[in-house]
């Protein structure tokens, strides 16, 4: 009996210290924070009013540039992933245009010291076709933090990625959870 407690409180501490451990590895997410996306979609407007709600300083631009944020002071940058032809067309631009503006981006970020942090929140609905995934894969190719909402990540794939390049995820229940996600 003393052997099986001993055992128990083992195994739960280990859980416990892990579970620390690993959410030592998630970053304090600074604001001011910028958000943009990589294929026009509209999810980048709901991280940024989600973010505000929350109480975070934020930004939106759908074009954001390397140069829009040289000497801002911004401290995080969110890129959503995910495209919409539509938002696309009436942009005049393409996924291959957009893919190439973020990751300029991306590292003019690092270069000025920000965090970065990719993101899908608008669900498997914008992970159908090529675009999209063509789209994900840039954002996360250069991401330190991955953000997911619970039915973008309904298959595993972001915590999948995170856990094979070790970067911190966010999950959150949907779009209406993002701000308190980041700021937990």
């Amino acid at each position: 009996m003393r052997k099986t407690f001993v055992a128990f409180l083992f195994v739960a501490l280990t859980v416990v210290f892990a579970s620390v451990a690993f959410a030592a590895d998630k970053p304090v997410i600074e604001d001011p924070l910028i958000v943009t996306t990589c294929g026009q979609s509209p999810g980048a407007v709901m991280v940024k009013m989600s973010s505000m709600q929350a109480g975070f300083k934020a930004e939106h631009n759908n074009n954001l540039t390397a140069a829009d944020i040289k000497g801002k002071g911004y401290k995080t940058l969110i890129v959503t992933s995910g495209t919409s032809m539509k938002g696309m067309g009436a942009a005049g631009t393409n996924v291959d245009k957009e893919i190439a503006r973020v990751q300029e981006l991306m590292e003019a970020a690092k270069a000025e010291g920000m965090l970065v942090i990719g993101a899908h929140v608008e669900g498997m609905a914008r992970r159908t076709d090529q675009s999209d995934q063509a789209s994900i894969d840039a954002v996360l190719s250069n991401a330190d933090v991955v953000l997911a909402t619970v039915d973008s990540d309904s298959d595993g794939y972001f915590t999948k990625y995170a856990e094979e390049h070790n970067i911190p995820i966010i999950k959150v229940k949907d779009a209406l959870g993002i701000g308190q996600g980041l700021k937990n």
